[in-house]
C-alpha cells in the first residue's frame, strides 16, 4: 500500500457533503450502503482503489475508512484475486481479532464498484511519522517493535504470510500499532511443497521457426506461423523491492520467512527513517538484497543492529523465528510491558523545526538519484552544510544517520553510474 493509507496530512481534504444525522432504522439489519456514509476526506489511492474517510449519516460521531475498488479497473487489470484475497485473510483475521492488526468491519458492493469497510485509523501511517528521522528514543522504539511482533505472531498463527511487510502498512490508532493491507497475502496451506525451494512458475513457449506457413491470408493466426510466446506465473514475486527476500525476487516461496526478513527491514526502517535496501531502480535494489549489502550508521545500538542482521540471512531456514526474536537481548525485559497510550510515535522530544531541518537534508540527499550524474558540486555542499550545522544541535544519532545516509546515497549513485557506463554504445 502506497504512503498515505488511511491518513492525510490535511484533515480538511475533499469533504465532499455535509448534513445532521439521519435515523435509520435498519442498519445493523442489511448490508451497508455507499449512501449510508459521509465522504469525509481522500486518505489513499492506488492504481485500482481509493480510499476515503467516511463518517455514518445516522451517527456522525462514527468514523471508518472506506476502501473503493472499481469494478472495471479491477477487472481490467487482473485485480480480482488480490481484493479477494484481502477480503478473505480479513475474514480469518476478524476472528477474534487482535489489536495490532486492523478490522474489516463489512464489505459490499454496487454496479460501479466494491468496497471494504475498515475500522479507521487516526493517528495515520506509521511511516508519515518517522520518515527522514526514524524513532530517536530506544525505549519507544522497543514498545513499537513489540507490537509488531505480537501481530505478525497473529497473522502467522491464524495461517496467513503478509508479503508485504513495512512501515506503510502500518497505522497507529488510540496508541497501538496496526498492520493492514492484505490483498498480497497468501494462506500458508495454499503455498505448496513444489513451491518451496525452487522458482515457482510455468512457462509455455511454441518457437517452430523452422516450420513455414503457405496461406498468405493467415495473418500469423496459424500455429504453423513462426511464433515465441512466453507466459510465466509469478505467484512469490510479490511485495515492495526495498522489503522483498531473495527468495521471492527469484520468484521462490518461503512462507513466513519471507515476513521475517521484510520484518527486519522494517526495523531498520523504524530506527533510521530509511529503508535498508536502496537504489535508483528496482534492477539496483534487487542487487543489493543478493549481494546482502546491509550498512548501519556509526552510532547505532548494537543489539537492534545484531537483531536485524539475523533476520536479513539469505538463507530464509537460518532466519531468527518470532519466538527467538521475542528473546533476543534487544526486547528482552518488554514482553510484558502494558501498550503505552496516547500518540505512539510522536517526536515531541525532536522540535518540529529540527524535524523539518532533518526532512529537507534527507529529500536532498535523495534527489541526488534522481540528478545522478547531473548533481553538481553545489548541491553536494549545500547537503555537506547542513549536516555541519545540525551537529551543533547536540542530536548525535540522528546527525550520523544522515551522514551515513549521505554517505552511502553518494557511494551508490557513483556505482550505478559506473555500471551503466559499462553498457553504454558509443
Amino acid at each position: 500500500m502506497r504512503s498515505g493509507f488511511l491518513y492525510s496530512d490535511d484533515p480538511k481534504v475533499s469533504r465532499l457533503r455535509e448534513g445532521k444525522a439521519v435515523i435509520d432504522e435498519t442498519l445493523g439489519k442489511r448490508k451497508y450502503r455507499l449512501d449510508d456514509f459521509n465522504l469525509e476526506r481522500n486518505i489513499g489511492c492506488e492504481s485500482t482503489s481509493q480510499i476515503w474517510h467516511v463518517t455514518l449519516n445516522a451517527r456522525p460521531e462514527e468514523s471508518y475508512a472506506l476502501k473503493f475498488f472499481n469494478k472495471q479497473t479491477v477487472m481490467k487489470t487482473d485485480f480480482v484475486k488480490y481484493v479477494q484475497q484481502e477480503k478473505n485473510a480479513m475474514l480469518v483475521l476478524n476472528d477474534p481479532g487482535h489489536p495490532n492488526v486492523i478490522r474489516m468491519i463489512d464489505t459490499f458492493r454496487d454496479e460501479q464498484n466494491v468496497y471494504i469497510l475498515y475500522e479507521y485509523a487516526e493517528g495515520g501511517d506509521l511511516w508519515e511519522e518517522i520518515k527522514h528521522v526514524g524513532v530517536p528514543d530506544g525505549y519507544i522504539a522497543r514498545i513499537l517493535v513489540m507490537q509488531l511482533l505480537r501481530g505478525l505472531e497473529y497473522i502467522h498463527e491464524k495461517g496467513i504470510v503478509h508479503r508485504d511487510l513495512k512501515c506503510e502498512n502500518i497505522v497507529i490508532h488510540k496508541g497501538s500499532l496496526k498492520i493492514i493491507d492484505f490483498g498480497t497475502s497468501r494462506f500458508i496451506k495454499d503455498i505448496t511443497n513444489k513451491e518451496h525451494g525452487h522458482a515457482e512458475g510455468t512457462e509455455t513457449r511454441h518457437d517452430e521457426s523452422s516450420m513455414t506457413c503457405d496461406h498468405s491470408n493467415c495473418e500469423g493466426k496459424c500455429m504453423r506461423h513462426p511464433v515465441a510466446k512466453i507466459k510465466r506465473k509469478f505467484k512469490n514475486y510479490v511485495g515492495t523491492p526495498n522489503f522483498m527476500p531473495p527468495e521471492a525476487i527469484s520468484n521462490i516461496a518461503s512462507g513466513c520467512a519471507a515476513d521475517l526478513w521484510s520484518l527486519g527491514c522494517t526495523i531498520y526502517q523504524l530506527l533510521l527513517g530509511m529503508n535498508c535496501f536502496t537504489g535508483s531502480s528496482s534492477y539496483f535494489i534487487y542487487k543489493n538484497v543478493k549481494d546482502n549489502t546491509i550498512e548501519f550508521p556509526e552510532i547505532f545500538d548494537p543489539d537492534a543492529k545484531d537483531l536485524i542482521i539475523r533476520l536479513l540471512l539469505t538463507d530464509p531456514s537460518k532466519r531468527l523465528s518470532l519466538s527467538e526474536v521475542k528473546k533476543h537481548k534487544y526486547l528482552t525485559g518488554i514482553n510484558t510491558l502494558p501498550q503505552p497510550t496516547g500518540k505512539v510515535g510522536r517526536f515531541d522530544a525532536l522540535a518540529p523545526r529540527l524535524r523539518r531541518t532533518c526532512c529537507k537534508i534527507q529529500e536532498a540527499i535523495f534527489d541526488l538519484t534522481i540528478k545522478r550524474e547531473n548533481a553538481t558540486e553545489a548541491d553536494h555542499q549545500e547537503i555537506v552544510d547542513a549536516i555541519v550545522s545540525l551537529e551543533h544541535e547536540n542530536i548525535p544519532s540522528i546527525t550520523s544517520a544522515i551522514t551515513f545516509n549521505y554517505s552511502r546515497t553518494k557511494s551508490q549513485v557513483e556505482a550505478e553510474i559506473e555500471e551503466a557506463n559499462k553498457y553504454m554504445v558509443i
